[in-house]
């Protein structure tokens, strides 16, 4: 595959991997945006076909190169040809092709590897599920891979995606408005919207191009809320008046940590983490369990983070409301 790319030593070629699912589409659209576009010197969309989005995309100066299980090391060192910085947005159904970019990675360009995470901080569960258990084997053998070449990992804990996260399957039946805490309603739940980490990946990307080190591992939260604060929020932009109910957590936890491991799905334990502060990604001296949020736009001066106060007014205090 010939490289299309104009040489640049500032601007980095970015490629997302599962660029067609709902991670992998939302970070590309924020790439290939206005705001983004102008501060790279490529952008590379590795998806398994071509769709109506992969044309859009082509036509905003993407490159799509197609992948899958089938690719060999040669294919997808060809797809990952002049790309400074791979995200891998491909989600535990294609495990397969996952580890295998991972693997290939010395044999190409890539100089910042970002492995497939952008969820919650699993590293502080005691508990097993096979979405995370499948992340952290990944990120095991991404550094396994990289070792002794220059290629740097970092891994990236984002908490709830913010679109998605206020939302019946948490607890928020907002079409009925009635909100379900399990535990209680005054802890704090963190949120980052994925156009934000798209803006957190780009800064970083030009730090490595720069060669400069990246932080191996950053915990960052754009907005946080608990369910009384998110309640009265959604009120206020027009959504009425909501009711708030409350499971006792820890026989909600026990008897979710109870099913089979396979039946342990992650979002039946999510909602348990939400009540019992695992997803509190507040600064330590606000009572939260610390974040990354100065590491990587002190003081918002790079961009503003979406917010739960944003998301009310663009929805008029009903999100997701016909989920």
């Amino acid at each position: 595959m010939e490289n299309s790319f104009p040489p640049s030593a500032q601007k980095p070629v970015i490629a997302v991997a599962g660029a067609t699912g709902d991670l992998g589409t939302r970070l590309t659209n924020t790439f290939l945006s206005p705001e983004l576009h102008d501060r790279l010197s490529g952008f590379v969309s590795l998806a398994r076909r071509h769709t109506p989005s992969t044309e859009k995309w082509k036509g905003l100066g993407a490159e799509v190169r197609i992948i899958d299980n089938e690719s060999d090391d040669n294919d997808l060192v060809m797809a990952l040809d002049g790309v400074d910085v791979l995200v891998n947005a491909i989600s535990t159904a294609g495990a397969i092709l996952r580890d295998k970019l991972a693997n290939v990675l010395p044999k190409t360009s890539v100089k910042l590897y970002f492995p497939s995470e952008f969820g919650v901080d699993h590293t502080l569960h005691d508990f097993n599920i096979p979405e995370w258990d499948g992340k952290k084997k990944h990120y095991e053998l991404s550094k396994q891979a990289v070792q002794g070449s220059d290629i740097q990992v970092c891994r990236m804990f984002v908490g709830l995606f913010l679109h998605s996260g206020i939302a019946p399957w948490y607890g928020f039946h907002t079409s009925k408005n009635v909100y379900q805490a399990i535990g209680g309603f005054d802890q704090s739940i963190s949120y980052t919207e994925i156009s934000d980490i798209a803006r957190v990946v780009c800064g970083l990307a030009e730090q490595a191009v720069r060669g400069k080190k990246v932080p191996e591992e950053l915990r960052i939260a754009g907005t946080h809320a608990s369910v009384r604060e998110i309640a009265q929020i959604m009120t206020a932009a027009g959504a009425g008046d909501i009711e708030i109910k409350s499971v006792e957590l820890e026989g909600y936890r026990d008897k979710a940590l109870g099913r089979e491991y396979q039946d342990r799905g992650a979002i039946v334990c999510l909602q348990f983490l939400m009540g019992d502060g695992r997803i509190d990604y507040r600064p330590k001296d606000e009572g939260g369990l610390g974040n990354d949020n100065d590491v990587v736009n002190p003081g918002q001066k790079n961009f503003s983070w979406k917010t739960v106060q944003g998301l009310a007014h663009e929805t008029r205090g009903r999100p997701n409301s016909d989920a």
